[in-house]
C-alpha cells in the first residue's frame, strides 16, 4: 500500500532588534560529505572543498576523518556578523599530527596544531570577523576527524525591512530517502520581496524544522515545504520515496551499492550483497572453519568488497572446505562495515546462494612482483612471498592465483 505523509518544513528567521544580541550557533556533523544538524536537530549542511575519508559513528577517530595533507576547507551554510569565537572539536586516535586554521570572512582567526597527545580536543579560536566561517584541516600523520563546531557571534543589529511575499523554486536535490533519515532541504531556494521592492536570497538565513523529524516508514512521500520568513509564508510539494535498507536475497545490493550505503553512514545493518568473487584473501582452514575472500561488480574489480571469516550459515562455521572459487557467483547475508579502507561483511556473514564459475581452459600463468625476502643463509628455503601469480584463460580473463599456485624452486 502506498503511504502518503505530508513533511512540514518551516524555515523561520526572527526580527532583528534595535541592539546586538550575543548569539551561540552550534553544528554537529552527520556524514562524510559534511551534513550536518544545528542545536534543534535541523540539517545545516556545510561545504567541503572535498568529501571527508569517511564518517565514523563509534569506529575512533568519532566524527568526518580528514586525511589529506594539501589542506580541506569546509564551510559554513551562513554568514555570520561580528564572530567572537569559533571552537572546533576534534578526535583522534592520538596517533595524528596536523593542524586546524580558522577564517571568518577574510579575517584570520588563528591555526592550532594537532598532536599525537590529543585524543578529543576543543580548539577556541578568537578574534573579530564578519561572513562565512571557513576552518582548514591538514592532516600530515594518521588521521584526525571533525566532530563539531561552535560559533559564538552578534545578531546584526539593522533593522528589518517588511517582506511583501516569500517564494519556494528549485527541486530537492535528495529525492530518495531510507527509513530513519531526515529530508534535506538541499537544491530548494527562498526568495524574499520587499516593500520596497527589492529582493533578497534568504535561503543560508532560514532554520528548518522537520515534521515528522525522520521518515519512520518505507512509501510514495509527499513533503508539503512550508517556508516562513518576516511573518509572510510560501510553500512547495516535493514527491520524494523512502526504502528500507533491509532487503531480500532477490533485490540484493551490488558492490556499488553497498559501499555507497557504508559512505552513507549505513553500517552496522544485516543485508545481502551479491558479486562475483575476485580474490581468496585467506583460504579455509580446518582450525578456523571460515575464510575471506573479495567479490567484485564486474571482472576489473574496480571495487572490491570483503566477505571477511566467511561461515557456513548464521550458526556454524564450515566442518571442511567449501572450495570457493575465483569468478563463481555468490549471494551473501551479513552486517556493513568499514575497517580502515576496506568494505565489507563483519564476521559471522554467510552464503544463501552459490554458483560455480563456468567452465574455462587455462591457457597461461604468469609471475610478477618481487620477493620480499633477498638474503639467505645457507640451509635455507627460498620464500616467494612477494611474487603474484596471475592465471589468464581461454575467455581472456584474469585472476590472481597466488594463493592457490603450487611452489617448486631450483635449487630447493
Amino acid at each position: 500500500m502506498r503511504k502518503i505523509f505530508t513533511l512540514l518544513i518551516v524555515a523561520i528567521l526572527a526580527t532583528a532588534t534595535s541592539w546586538a544580541a550575543e548569539v551561540t550557533k552550534t553544528y554537529t556533523f552527520t556524514d562524510k560529505s559534511w551534513s550536518a544538524t544545528d542545536e534543534s536537530g535541523n540539517p545545516a549542511n556545510w561545504k567541503g572543498s572535498e568529501d571527508g575519508n569517511q564518517f565514523n559513528v563509534s569506529q575512533s577517530p568519532i566524527g568526518v576523518q580528514v586525511l589529506t595533507t594539501s589542506g580541506l576547507t569546509v564551510t559554513s551554510p551562513i554568514t555570520f556578523s561580528n564572530v567572537k569565537k569559533v571552537t572546533v572539536n576534534y578526535s583522534s586516535t592520538k596517533k595524528a599530527v596536523g593542524s586546524i586554521s580558522v577564517k571568518v570572512g577574510d579575517t584570520d582567526f588563528g591555526t592550532k596544531n594537532v598532536s599525537k597527545s590529543q585524543s578529543k580536543v576543543d580548539f577556541e579560536f578568537t578574534g573579530s570577523g564578519s561572513g562565512n566561517v571557513i576552518i582548514t584541516n591538514k592532516c600530515t600523520t594518521n588521521s584526525f576527524a571533525l566532530v563539531s563546531v561552535k560559533v559564538v557571534y552578534d545578531e546584526s543589529s539593522e533593522p528589518q525591512k517588511t517582506v511583501k511575499s516569500l517564494a519556494i523554486t528549485g527541486e530537492p536535490t535528495n529525492k530518495e530517502y531510507f527509513v530513519g533519515d531526515a529530508f534535506s532541504t538541499d537544491g530548494l531556494k527562498v526568495n524574499a520581496t520587499y516593500d520596497d521592492a527589492t529582493q533578497e536570497d534568504v535561503t543560508t538565513k532560514a532554520t528548518w524544522a522537520f515534521t515528522p523529524a525522520t521518515f519512520t516508514e518505507a512509501g510514495a512521500v509527499s513533503v508539503t515545504a512550508t517556508a516562513t520568513y518576516g511573518g509572510v509564508s510560501a510553500e512547495t510539494t516535493c514527491p520524494v520515496t523512502v526504502k528500507t535498507i533491509a532487503n531480500t536475497k532477490e533485490t540484493a545490493y551490488t558492490v556499488a551499492e553497498a559501499i555507497k550505503l557504508i559512505d552513507n553512514g549505513k553500517t552496522g545493518v544485516w543485508v545481502y550483497v551479491k558479486g562475483v568473487v575476485s580474490k581468496i584473501v585467506t583460504k579455509y582452514t580446518s582450525n578456523s572453519g571460515v575464510l575471506s575472500f573479495n567479490v567484485s561488480d564486474d571482472a576489473a574489480a574496480s571495487q572490491t568488497f570483503l566477505f571477511y571469516r566467511n561461515q557456513k550459515d548464521a550458526e556454524n562455521t564450515y566442518a571442511e572446505d567449501p572450495k570457493i572459487e575465483v569468478g563463481a557467483t555468490v549471494i551473501g547475508y551479513g552486517i556493513l562495515k568499514k575497517f580502515n579502507d576496506t568494505y565489507e561483511f563483519d564476521q559471522g556473514n554467510y552464503l544463501v546462494e552459490y554458483t560455480a564459475p563456468a567452465a574455462k581452459t587455462l591457457t597461461s600463468i604468469a609471475i610478477t612482483g618481487e620477493p620480499a625476502k633477498v638474503a639467505y643463509e645457507t640451509g635455507e628455503s627460498f620464500n616467494p612471498e612477494g611474487l603474484t601469480v596471475t592465471a589468464t584463460y581461454d575467455d581472456e580473463s584474469t585472476a590472481d592465483v597466488t594463493a592457490d599456485a603450487t611452489w617448486t624452486f631450483d635449487p630447493a
